[in-house]
């Protein structure tokens, strides 16, 4: 910003009434006029071109920072990727080894596959993911909707889209009793309304 914005003076009197003036004197200031419009352009120019630098400056840093943003996210998956694996596949924790032992049998549902052995719905998909081998913890949306093709559950819907019908089939599951919700950490989430839902697994 121009360090004299907001106290610029004009180059011509203002406080002069040009009822005032002869006709010279106000040929004068006409002959003036286009210096003075010129004067002004060249600053305009000037600060366009320093704020396209201060611009291009600013959109640099914000995508270093929002790819940084993406490294952090990354990790973070994996991480949390490799953690479920260990609870599924050396031993889970002790919450969660209480919570599936002190469980009530499982009522036996409808069949809950077509004619081909694919699931009638994604919510009898998702409760087929935990009869797979590979998978006895509770698991995050998105582990949700990635083991999804492996119980023969397909669709060609963007992720957002999908990740957002599983969510309302998640949320259809746990108001019927199905499903259990728990925490990030494996841990079980109470039913006060309080605590938000981050893995899943049904009931036992």
């Amino acid at each position: 910003m121009p360090e004299n914005m907001g106290q610029w003076k004009p180059p011509f009197n203002a406080d002069e009434d040009v009822k005032n003036m002869s006709l010279v004197e106000i040929a004068e200031r006409l002959d003036k006029v286009t210096a003075w419009i010129e004067a002004e352009r060249v600053e305009e120019r000037e600060a366009r071109r320093a704020y396209e630098v201060v611009a291009e400056r600013t959109r640099t840093r914000i995508q270093e920072i929002k790819d940084y943003a993406s490294n952090l996210i990354s990790e973070q998956h994996r991480r949390m990727s490799n953690f479920s694996g260990m609870l599924g596949r050396q031993g889970a924790a002790a919450p969660l080894a209480a919570v599936t032992e002190t469980k009530p049998a499982q009522t036996p549902r409808r069949a809950s596959t077509d004619d081909n052995g694919k699931p009638r719905t994604i919510e009898d998909a998702i409760m087929a993911i935990w009869e797979l081998a590979d998978y006895d913890e509770p698991l995050t949306t998105d582990e949700i909707a990635e083991a999804l093709p492996e119980v023969g559950y397909e669709s060609k819907a963007a992720w957002k889209s999908l990740k957002s019908t599983v969510n309302q089939a998640l949320a259809k599951l746990c108001k019927a009793g199905e499903m259990d919700k728990f925490r990030i950490d494996g841990t079980p989430v109470p039913d006060d309304g309080k605590a938000r839902a981050r893995r899943y697994m049904p009931a036992r």
